[in-house]
């Protein structure tokens, strides 16, 4: 089950993730047996580019059913050609989780968190087609609850 309540979902993934405001934004939560597993925020739009922060309670949250529908908004809603996304450089089970969406490493930026380096992602439109199409079921793993 998917449902979309913005303000609720920025709160739910801010209190997780230590990000009081997302700024102007879009969220789409993951519901699996009736408790959000996980949440999309899409902040930072600057057409042709969102940004994109997840955040989850569990690791099993991220069916091919749930990524595409996440995935669509951004690309076929907004009309993205891009899509961005920043964690941690030493968070590498987020890292690996974008790559396994089709995202690919863009830049190492020193001192962004106050513990850590920030490495940024980006994901473009023709990269996401496997997300995109309606009878590709693709292939992802999961991400573990520090994800963002």
């Amino acid at each position: 089950m998917i449902y979309n309540h913005d303000a609720a979902l920025a709160k739910w993934a801010g209190d997780r993730i230590g990000v009081s405001d997302f700024g102007p934004s879009r969220a789409i939560g993951i519901i699996r047996n009736q408790t959000l597993a996980a949440a999309a925020i899409f902040h930072h739009y600057r057409p042709p580019d969102i940004e994109i922060s997840f955040v989850t309670a569990t690791k099993r949250w991220a069916t091919p059913q749930a990524v595409r529908a996440i995935m669509r908004y951004p690309f076929l809603q907004l009309g993205c050609k891009r899509l961005t996304a920043i964690t941690k450089a030493t968070n590498q089970p987020t890292r690996a989780f974008l790559c396994r969406l089709g995202f690919h490493l863009e830049g190492l930026h020193p001192d962004v968190f106050d513990d850590d380096d920030a490495v940024s992602y980006g994901l473009l439109r023709r990269d996401a087609a496997r997300w995109l199409a309606e009878d590709d079921i693709g292939q992802i793993g999961t991400l573990d609850s520090s994800g963002s």
